[in-house]
């Protein structure tokens, strides 16, 4: 009986040992990945695979990255490749990436309002596909629901926002002075990007777009609906699903795929 006891303190001691919290793996490029569950499924990413991912990153508490387990990554040089290779299917790990790993990547993000040199948040694995099981699962879903359900769970992450009639507004500053009404003319610089983070147009890199508000199929009804009321200065970031921007046939450049929701950071630089 006595050896029982002096076991016991030893056994409490392994097992919370044992149950320790496991610390950050460095990898290449400055990227940290610290398991937090394993999958059931030993699949592994390659190369010639598609990855369904669910991804969440802040730049300290503001969300710049969004995948949902609906999304598919197929692209080159993705900032996550790194993390894919460390991950099998199933897998979910908290994860720390420098920002400098997405300006190397083959798709734009707007780095330069995120103020921090590093982000922080969790992925999830859920499919490795191949080829034909990447074409099976584009077949069997639904865009219309995936986009409202896709909005639906990127919404959660948002603590106050305006329904302005379908349009999630987010006011980010003020303006004063003259407001967008109709006949005015409005210059505005705007960042489009899609729920992802993805950017997909830019004013910033060129001229202000110059704008008659109310000027017929000059611009996207959300975009007009969220500029309405607003006033020089002011600043605001609108999400706009779909059926108020480039509906079930996408832009006509072909950026903007159908069944899309789309993002914009607003500035009305002046109002005339």
């Amino acid at each position: 009986m006595k050896k029982l006891f002096r076991l016991i303190p030893i056994l409490s001691l392994f097992i919370s040992c044992t149950h320790q919290p496991k610390e950050y793996k460095y990898l290449s490029n400055g990227v940290k990945l610290k398991l937090l569950a394993f999958g059931e499924n030993e699949k592994q990413y390659n190369n010639d695979c598609s990855v369904v991912a669910s991804i969440q990153l802040y730049a300290k508490n503001k969300l710049v990255f969004y995948q949902d387990e609906y999304s598919v990554f197929s692209l080159n040089k993705s900032p996550f490749d790194i993390l894919f290779s460390e991950l099998n299917e199933g897998d979910s790990a908290s994860c720390i990436v420098p920002i400098d790993a997405f300006d190397k990547a083959a798709f734009k993000f707007n780095t330069k309002n995120w103020n921090t040199d590093t982000l922080s948040g969790t992925i999830k694995i859920q499919k490795y596909l191949s080829r034909e099981e990447l074409n099976s699962f584009l077949e069997r879903n639904d865009h219309e629901l995936v986009e409202q359900v896709k909005l639906k769970k990127y919404l959660t992450f948002i603590n106050t926002y305006q329904n302005r009639n379908g349009v999630i507004f987010i006011p980010e500053k003020n303006g004063t002075g003259e407001t967008v009404s109709e006949g005015k003319t409005v210059w505005v610089h705007y960042t489009g990007s899609f729920l992802n983070g993805i950017v997909f147009d830019n004013t910033y890199n060129r001229s202000s777009f110059e704008y008659q508000y109310g000027t017929p199929n000059q611009m996207i009804k959300g975009f007009e609906i969220a500029l309405s009321g607003m006033k020089k200065n002011e600043k605001a970031k609108i999400i706009i699903p779909s059926q108020l921007a480039f509906g079930d046939k996408g832009s006509a450049t072909g950026i903007v795929p159908p069944f899309t929701t789309v993002v914009y950071e607003l500035e009305i630089i002046d109002i005339k």
